[in-house]
This record gives structure tokens, sequence and C-alpha cells, in this order.
């Protein structure tokens, strides 16, 4: 491709200068969607890298959602999404800035630095019964939507939601909170994620022999009933509650407490495994609550 050329004495890695230029010319109308790219190894040697480094560019343009890969049609510029078909205004601002004294370095250093305001501004929490929960999924959101998501409690919701822009709940309690809003006659955007069982779990209750006895040992009753409901679908032993306050039984082949307390498998007899059950946020959950996060960044710009 003639339209690119790297320096190797330049601090920027030499994939990344290959990143920028293509998206650059993507962006300003060079390379339309659907135009194909150059094989990895003839761009290597037309640029004179390794194949590596090309192979490397283009793993992150593929995860940037700027190419694709289409059979016999070989790499080619994929269907650009509206966000990026808008770039027209910050390649004019990027532009701007070079024609006012700004080195390409400087540009790319403001430019990182304003986008990670914007990321970072948004402030969400995920509100839980159980504090241990809601602790764990809200470390978990935070790290996916790299937002700053705090836990907070249901009971707690007036004071947890003072100063944030969006409320995460499970579906299980999605209608107490948009009840809570209604009530407190908060505008204040809500969304809500699907929970799962972890496979491994399932299995190992799958595994059991039938009549053999598990129990489930929550902080709440409405947690220990929900998790009876997937592990009974799950084989043929028999799944009973075990209140977090009694003894637990002696016959009990396994005793299924929650990953983020495991600190209620204690009393648990020599003859009873105690497995700790995990949870996964379900991933179209996840996407959804990131255009959310997105609806609301951008509300904020224009």
């Amino acid at each position: 491709m003639s339209k690119l050329s790297v320096e190797s004495a330049s601090a920027v890695p030499v994939y990344r200068q290959i990143v920028e230029q293509i998206r650059f010319l993507v962006e300003s109308g060079g390379l339309r969607p659907g135009e194909r790219l150059p094989p990895v190894r003839q761009l290597a040697e037309n640029l004179g890298v390794n194949r590596n480094t090309v192979v490397k560019a283009y793993a992150t343009l593929r995860e940037m959602g700027m190419i694709e890969t289409r059979g016999a049609s070989g790499t080619v510029i994929a269907t650009l999404p509206v966000a990026v078909q808008q770039a027209p205004a910050l390649r004019d601002a990027v532009l701007a800035a070079v024609r006012g004294g700004m080195s390409p370095e400087q540009v790319r250093d403001a430019a990182y630095a304003i986008a990670r305001q914007g990321a970072s501004g948004v402030r969400a929490v995920f509100v839980e019964c159980n504090e241990e929960r809601a602790q764990a999924f809200s470390k978990e959101l935070s790290a996916r939507l790299r937002i700053d998501v705090r836990p907070g409690l249901l009971t707690e919701l007036d004071a947890s939601t003072n100063d944030v822009d969006l409320v995460i709940t499970t579906f299980f309690h999605l209608a107490k909170v948009r009840q809570w809003a209604r009530t407190r006659q908060r505008d204040i955007e809500t969304a809500a994620i699907v929970v799962a069982p972890h496979i491994r779990t399932l299995m190992k209750v799958a595994e059991l022999p039938a009549g053999a006895r598990v129990g489930v040992r929550y902080s709440t009753e409405h947690q220990s009933a929900q998790v009876r409901d997937w592990l009974a679908t799950a084989g043929s032993a028999e799944v009973v509650l075990i209140a977090s306050a009694a003894p637990v039984p002696a016959d009990l082949a396994v005793l299924v407490v929650p990953s983020e307390d495991p600190r209620l498998g204690e009393g648990a007899g020599p003859g009873t495994e105690v497995v700790e059950f995990g949870n996964v946020l379900d991933e179209g959950s996840i996407r959804m609550v990131a255009t959310v996060v997105d609806e609301i960044r951008f509300r904020r710009w224009v």
C-alpha cells in the first residue's frame, strides 16, 4: 500500500503507526468499506518491517472494528458504525491543533487525556440486597465498563445515588429500583444485568447420584431460592435450603455457598464437600449497559 510509511526512529511503535495511518485513511475517505488491504506478508515487505508487526496492527484494527476478514476476499475495510462515520469532526479538530503549533505527539496525548476524562466521568452504583455480592459485581463492572461503579444496597438507595448518573442492578431487583425512582421522583438512568450460574457449579451437581442431598446456604432467602431453582434443574439430587444461622446437616453430600462469602461454608461436616457458587455476568447485558453509558457520555458532550 503506497499510502503507508513508517519511521523506525519514532517514539510511536511501528504497529501503532500502521494502525493510525489506516484509521486516518478510513476516516478521511481514502479507504472505503469493502476495499481490500494487502496481505500481511506483502505489506510487511513493502514497509520493510517484521511480519508480526503487521499481524499486530491488523489485530488491533480488527478489535477496533475498522477491518474484517471475508474469506477469499481477504482483509477488507469494515462497514463502520455511525460513531466512526462522524469522525470528520475529530479530524478537523486534530488538523486545527496541528496548524496551531502542536506536534502529532502532543495532539495524541491531549486527545487521550480528553477521552479518558470523558470515559471516567460517568458515575454508577450497582445495588443488591447482599453487601458481598454488591461489592463483587461492582468491582467486575468497573473493570468491564471502564467507569467507576461502586457497591450499594437496596435499603440505602437514597444515600448511595446522590451523586451518580446510573443505577445498575439485576433483573430480579429492577422493578424495585424503578419503583423507588418513581416514588422519590428521581430522574435517573437505570439498567439491569443478567446474572447466571457458572457452568462448573451446575456440572458438580449434575454428577451427583440420585438421592444425594445438596444444601444451599446464603445470607438472604431470595438468593438461596434462586440458586436452589438453578441447581434443581441440573441433576437428580435433592436440593434443600439451609438458613445461614442454622447448623449444617451431616447428611449433605455438597454444601453450596456464595463465592463472595465463603464463610457460610463453615460448620460443614467432614463428609460434606463445600462448593463455592460462582456467578457470571451475561455478556449481552454488559454490552447493553455499555450502550447506556455511551448515551450518558454523548448527552454531556453535545
